[in-house]
């Protein structure tokens, strides 16, 4: 049962100096494995070098630096689709009966489905479309620029893996909404769309939050799942996958530390989140 108190910085220890001695006697290990020079696999000093070169281009696909924008902006832009669609989607199932008995159970059916699987389907539907080519900027098509690495079939699998986490948990937050809060709006005179934005909004917002995380979460995964296929020439999974296939291993274990890196930092964030959500229903209690 919830208490209602929450203590700060409890649910934000993924980087508490704990953590860090696993990780710490991993690389001692790597390092001690590769000392003699004849290990497969590269010596820390040849990753912290790469690393070390973020801006730096390898094997003419770019920089470490500029796959790593690449695969987050993909990442931006498919969540901002999820959200976009998923949050009223989920509000209007979560307000509604009909709408949720409309809506429910194709939702239960395509939400199984793998985004990597829809992968194939999205090349047929959506071919080599970008955003250079959606919005007419022809003059960008020859150059290096983040429009041309907005594939349109990217975003749908990123829009596949974040729209069902948020309208099933923003469908929940709208549910479990106390009738009693309601029925005070609805005695004290307030119209609808103040009760949606001063009633509505704050008490669903944890379990919409919560949405988000899992969404977070789910679209990181697909996008370097997706990127190591073949058909792309950009993103950090990508540059994974080429340089393991020219040999160049240091290159190869350093998109694996900025992976679990950047990973990281998105369970942070969403830790953080998840600290807000207890704070908000502490306040809502």
């Amino acid at each position: 049962m919830f208490t209602g108190r929450v203590r700060k910085g409890e649910g934000s220890g993924v980087f508490s100096p704990e953590g860090l001695i696993i990780p710490a006697l991993m690389v001692a290990f790597w390092y001690m494995a590769t000392r003699g020079g004849t290990a497969l696999l590269p010596s820390p000093e040849q990753v912290l070098r790469v690393l070390a070169s973020p801006g730096d281009d390898i094997a003419s696909c770019g920089s470490l630096l500029w796959n790593i924008f690449v695969s987050l902006a993909r990442v931006v832009v498919g969540l901002l689709a999820g959200i976009l669609i998923g949050t009223p989607v989920g509000f209007l199932m979560g307000a509604h009966r009909f709408s949720r008995r409309l809506l429910f159970l194709i939702t239960e059916m395509a939400r199984p489905l793998s985004p990597l699987a829809l992968l194939p389907f999205s090349i047929i539907v959506f071919r080599d479309t970008t955003l250079t080519k959606l919005l007419g900027l022809t003059q960008l098509r020859y150059s290096r620029h983040l429009f041309n690495e907005i594939q349109l079939g990217m975003v749908f699998i990123l829009l596949w893996g974040a729209v069902f986490p948020i309208i099933l948990d923003t469908m929940h937050g709208v549910r479990g909404i106390r009738k009693r809060h309601l029925e005070v709006a609805r005695v004290s005179g307030a119209g609808r769309w103040f009760t949606f934005l001063h009633v509505m909004i704050p008490a669903s917002l944890p379990d919409i939050l919560s949405g988000y995380r899992m969404a977070v979460g789910r679209c990181w995964m697909v996008i370097i799942a997706a990127e190591m296929l073949p058909g792309t020439n950009s993103g950090i999974g990508y540059l994974l996958r080429y340089s393991y296939q020219i040999s160049r291993y240091d290159v190869m274990a350093a998109c694996v530390i900025v992976i679990a890196l950047v990973g990281a930092l998105f369970a942070k964030g969403l830790a953080d989140m998840g600290e807000a959500r207890l704070l908000l229903r502490a306040e809502e209690r």
